[in-house]
């Protein structure tokens, strides 16, 4: 597919995943899950999606297919029109520079032993071979953007609050200025106040720097803050998806409104 015919930043057409357990039994073979069925999503430039369902539903394996960390078992993976599994390894170090993530533990995500701003600096100088002071420069400038003042650049991860080092891995994402960045569960391990700090600096984010989200959680209540479109999945499907607040007031199928229910008033 021509990219410039491409109408969505980014695009799974039938993605499955499949994964083989350990086998059991000589006499058998080994089991497999079935932890995508064909899912079919489409996520437009400005358009943040989110994505909604419990543990073991899909979110996740969906997210490490759109960031091109695993190969699909079958179907496609488009971001701006191009197969990402069609690419060569060259061609793929180019195209990360438009997807980054954002991981769900703000105290896994970070080396302990770098300073900040070399975790921060990192995508920079791995996808781009930026020089040390620009990349120094860049990592200020980021860290700037999500609120973080200069004197956070030497410091260690372990200086930060919670809520601070998700700020930290959100400048992270930044720093290659990309289009897109998946989130997956990026607040769930935060304090609630806390989360609706990250919430509004990443709708900042959104609204100032153009970035679109795609954006993976158990809440349908944390998605409508910062998401235009919603995608629910159970099972490895997707089983209700359109805007976020349609989806909301008049949910269609059972397990959404499940969901809905499970939302404190």
């Amino acid at each position: 597919m021509d990219a410039r015919q491409s109408p969505f930043l980014l695009e799974l057409i039938d993605a499955a995943q499949s994964y083989r357990l350990p086998r059991e039994s000589l006499l058998h073979p080994p089991a497999e899950v079935h932890a995508l069925k064909g899912v079919s999503l489409q996520v437009t430039a400005g358009r943040s999606m989110g994505i909604v369902g419990e543990s073991g539903s899909g979110k996740s394996t969906l997210a490490r297919l759109a960031m091109a960390l695993e190969r699909p078992t079958r179907g496609q993976v488009l971001f701006e029109g191009r197969d990402l599994n069609a690419l060569n390894t060259r061609e793929l170090r180019a195209a990360r520079r438009g997807f980054q993530m954002v991981f769900q533990d703000p105290y896994g995500s970070l080396d302990p032993r770098r300073r900040v701003w070399r975790t921060v600096a990192e995508p920079a100088a791995a996808l781009e071979g930026a020089p040390r002071a620009e990349q120094r420069e860049r990592a200020a400038a980021m860290l700037q953007a999500v609120g973080l003042g200069a004197d956070a650049l030497d410091k260690y991860p372990h200086e930060f609050s919670g809520g601070q080092r998700q700020r930290v891995a959100i400048a992270r994402a930044l720093i290659t200025r990309p289009k897109l960045i998946v989130a997956d569960e990026a607040v769930s391990a935060l304090d609630v106040s806390v989360q609706a700090q990250v919430l509004n600096l990443m709708a900042d984010l959104r609204d100032e720097h153009g970035v679109t989200f795609l954006f993976i959680s158990h809440d349908l209540a944390v998605v409508s803050h910062l998401c235009a479109d919603v995608a629910v999945m159970k099972g490895g499907l997707i089983v209700e998806q359109g805007p976020v607040r349609q989806v909301l007031r008049e949910p269609r199928h059972d397990y959404t409104r499940t969901l809905l229910a499970a939302v404190p008033p």
